[in-house]
């Protein structure tokens, strides 16, 4: 390895460390203001008509207020911990899904990885707003809905990450050494490709967590999603869009805080990836 290469490799580590610390002193505080405003601050839908649109910095809201009077700080910090909740949903049971469905199709080849890529594409295939659109119209929006709709598209990429990673690593001496020592497949790959495949698990769903909470943020904007009184980023931006010129805050609040939210969400992603000098573009 020549000495540019490796203080390029050291570099990209040290930029890893950085981006994964500010990650997690973000979202540490997100997570902290959020768990405040559940236990401490009133409900998020408490309504106060006399204290309709009042800007930021006005005394008792320092964000202000909706058009119903409810407290943006108060209605950001529990939107932003349902938010968290359901990414955090999603991406387990994507992880889970599509590892497990990734390493079956890897590591079995032949009809099974045939099957199970066939049904990948089939997913592929379909825009996801069609599905939310077809649920919206036969089931209402719920937290647990969410998280069933959008982990139903979002295993995907998990597999076909996964599958690829685990046909290189099903060639190597290791595997053929357990297979020869009378290891069942079952256990070689419970044991061994699994396992191998954690670091790029990990690092991918902190970087899907991020399109997660934006999607559902999409959705609440689009009326497909949560709606009071489950507090919900997306529905307060749509909800205060049509008086953006004379209440700017009902949506830039909200806005910011997404922001937010994605920000913490790529930079511990990014981190881990500089980390585990791990390539996993092109996937989200």
């Amino acid at each position: 390895m020549s000495a540019l290469t490796l203080g390029t490799s050291r570099l990209k580590v040290k930029a890893g460390r950085s981006s994964l610390r500010a990650g997690l002193v973000l979202s540490g505080l997100v997570a902290a203001l959020s768990a405040y405003a559940f236990v401490v601050l009133p409900d998020p839908n408490t309504q106060n008509l006399s204290e309709t649109s009042l800007p930021p910095l006005s005394a008792g809201h320092p964000l202000g207020t909706d058009l119903l009077g409810r407290d943006l700080f108060v209605w950001c910090l529990n939107g932003a911990r349902t938010s968290v909740l359901i990414g955090l949903a999603v991406v387990a049971i994507s992880a889970v899904v599509g590892t497990l469905v990734g390493a079956l199709a890897g590591y079995h080849g032949g009809w099974v990885d045939v099957v199970l890529m066939r049904l990948v594409d089939l997913q592929l295939a379909v825009p996801p707003l069609l599905i939310f659109l077809a649920a919206a119209m036969v089931i209402d929006a719920s937290p647990t809905t969410i998280v069933v709709l959008l982990a139903a598209v979002g295993w995907v990429p998990y597999a076909r990450l996964v599958r690829v990673n685990v046909l290189v690593e099903r060639e190597r001496g290791y595997i053929a050494a357990a297979r020869l020592a009378g290891r069942s497949r079952a256990s070689v790959l419970i044991d061994h490709l699994v396992p191998t495949n954690a670091a790029l698990v990990v690092t991918f769903a902190s970087l899907h967590i991020g399109f997660v909470m934006l999607a559902e943020a999409t959705l609440s904007f689009l009326g497909l999603g949560l709606h009071p009184p489950t507090p919900s980023l997306g529905y307060m931006i749509a909800h205060g869009r049509e008086q953006l010129a004379g209440a700017w805050w009902i949506v830039t609040v909200p806005g910011i805080m997404i922001i937010l939210l994605i920000v913490s969400a790529n930079l511990i992603g990014d981190g881990l990836r500089d980390r585990f000098h791990l390539d996993i573009g092109g996937q989200l």
